[in-house]
């Protein structure tokens, strides 16, 4: 079958009035993936990972018995995510990151962030000289224990690799938790992982 997108279907670039590249990958991919995934997750799920991913990284924080109220976890994540240096550390988030939905007392209890990267070589030939953007996402959740955990996205959105940066980005995070008492992993990519 020949997969046809009408770019005349798509809405534009808000700035360029133009769809932009991801526009058009985007309903491609919905076109042909919505009828394989819908259903299959619940509501507040995060995403997973493709299998042989090098750019993105799903894993799960549990926080200490100690912390025995959502409202106690979202404080937690919110003065640890405050810690991370808008200039970025360990080269990676050169340009900062931003929340962009903080949803963690709500129902969803997921709050979402984007970093910006530094601008190196890949970004000035791949990039146009902007940053690219990785997503963040931490969801507020209970292990089989009934103990509080968080259900940790780091994606980059663009690239087939990210040169390891959700990992650096996650380490940090997870150290700051790990002073607190928390139980994480070390962060791995879905390819290091044993099938």
């Amino acid at each position: 079958a020949f997969l046809c997108i009408s770019v005349n279907a798509l809405v534009p670039n808000a700035h360029t009035n133009v769809p932009t590249r991801r526009d058009v990958l985007g309903q491609a991919a919905s076109s042909f993936l919505a009828p394989l995934v819908i259903g299959t997750l619940p509501a507040n799920a995060l995403e997973g990972c493709g299998r042989a991913s090098h750019n993105c990284i799903r894993t799960a924080w549990v926080a200490p018995s100690s912390i025995t109220t959502p409202e106690g976890v979202a404080q937690t994540i919110r003065d640890v995510l405050n810690t991370y240096p808008q200039k970025g550390q360990a080269g990676v988030d050169c340009n900062g990151w931003k929340i962009v939905n903080d949803a963690l007392e709500s129902d969803a209890a997921i709050i979402t962030l984007e970093f910006k990267s530094c601008v190196g070589p890949a970004a000035l030939a791949i990039n146009l000289g902007q940053p690219f953007i990785d997503d963040l996402k931490l969801e507020i959740g209970k292990d089989a224990s009934d103990k509080f955990k968080v259900n940790v996205l780091s994606k980059s959105r663009m690239g087939s690799t990210d040169v390891s940066v959700n990992r650096k980005r996650l380490i940090y995070l997870g150290n700051q938790l790990k002073e607190k008492g928390w139980s994480v992993p070390d962060p791995k990519y879905p390819y290091e992982m044993s099938p």
